[in-house]
């Protein structure tokens, strides 16, 4: 048997403080299922409508889950709730250890800090990849005149993609991560989350080599990001807010999904180049926001190293 590994660095540590620790495979089954009780919301959904529209003689097509109107949009990311539920039942049922130990322990007050310095961060980086196809003049970007309905669902939304993006970060920079983590070692629960991540985005609508390629590098990134930092307050807020700002914001598509509501509309100029604006898949399929990520992993990556080095130099605690 494989022995335990101890010396790992927050929020990597969480399955150390847990009674009764989940293993590799059993993590990987509990992921699968709490993603299966998230999807009942917009699946029932879905069913409901393919229901009522053959009963009416009406054509219809099941799109993705969760799709561009307004409800769909709304029930999809607050659905991630019950996710977050489902794990919490887990740990309190087997593991018997604190929701807090995924990565939220300490004081409140410096995890709402590091939450509102993820947040600019993700706004902040977005903006970098709007932009810079703009000003090369790849890319436009026009104001929608929302209304006030459009304005009420633009932030309704805001706190759905907070929900969304921070239970991604939950499941996989935190539970997976700390499960293989405890048996296998950091290196491999950064791969295995990697892994894990870029699958459960592998079928969204436009998907291709380089958003392949950025899914893995953001899941690098945000890995290194909540390992400088030590928690996942920063990674939760920084990839909700890189998800809201990215539809509801600046109009571009999330992950392929294009979204109802924006307070700005981003298109692609006639024959501008698909790895400038992204294309289908949207920016995330950008070698602009590769860029980004990268510079996000070399700085991430430095503020973690001088993290450990500092304290491996510091004395051990005296003896009681």
């Amino acid at each position: 048997m494989r022995p335990i590994h101890t010396d790992l660095p927050e929020p990597a540590a969480g399955m150390l403080r847990a009674k009764r620790p989940t293993g590799v495979t059993m993590a990987l089954v509990v992921l699968v299922l709490v993603i299966a009780v998230q999807s009942i919301p917009s699946v029932t959904q879905s069913v409901v409508t393919a229901v009522q529209a053959t009963v009416n003689g009406e054509p219809f097509s099941l799109g993705p889950v969760g799709g561009s109107d307004r409800w769909s949009g709304v029930i999809g990311v607050l659905s991630f709730g019950l996710a977050l539920l489902a794990l919490w039942l887990w740990l309190a049922a087997k593991e018997r250890r604190p929701f807090a130990t995924l990565g939220f322990e300490g004081v409140a007050s410096a995890g709402l800090r590091r939450a509102a310095r993820g947040f600019g961060l993700g706004v902040a980086m977005i903006a970098i990849c709007v932009l810079v196809p703009v000003a090369l003049g790849q890319a436009q970007l026009s104001w929608t005149s929302p209304d006030a309905t459009s304005w009420a669902f633009v932030l309704i939304m805001l706190l759905g993609f907070l929900l969304q993006g921070s239970t991604e970060e939950v499941l996989t920079r935190g539970y997976l991560t700390q499960a293989v983590a405890r048996r296998w070692g950091l290196v491999a629960a950064v791969i295995v989350q990697t892994v894990f991540f870029t699958l459960l985005h592998g079928a969204n609508p436009g998907i291709g080599l380089l958003p392949i390629v950025n899914l893995v590098v953001f899941a690098v990134f945000a890995s290194m990001f909540s390992l400088a930092e030590g928690s996942l307050w920063g990674i939760c807020a920084l990839h909700g807010a890189w998800n809201w700002a990215q539809g509801n914001l600046f109009g571009v598509r999330v992950s392929g999904t294009e979204l109802s509501d924006a307070v700005f509309g981003y298109s692609a100029q006639p024959g501008s180049i698909d790895l400038v604006t992204g294309g289908d898949f949207g920016l995330e399929g950008s070698l602009i926001t590769t860029a980004v990520y990268l510079v996000g992993i070399a700085i991430a990556w430095r503020v973690f190293r001088k993290k450990r080095a500092a304290s491996a130099a510091a004395p051990a605690p005296a003896a009681v």
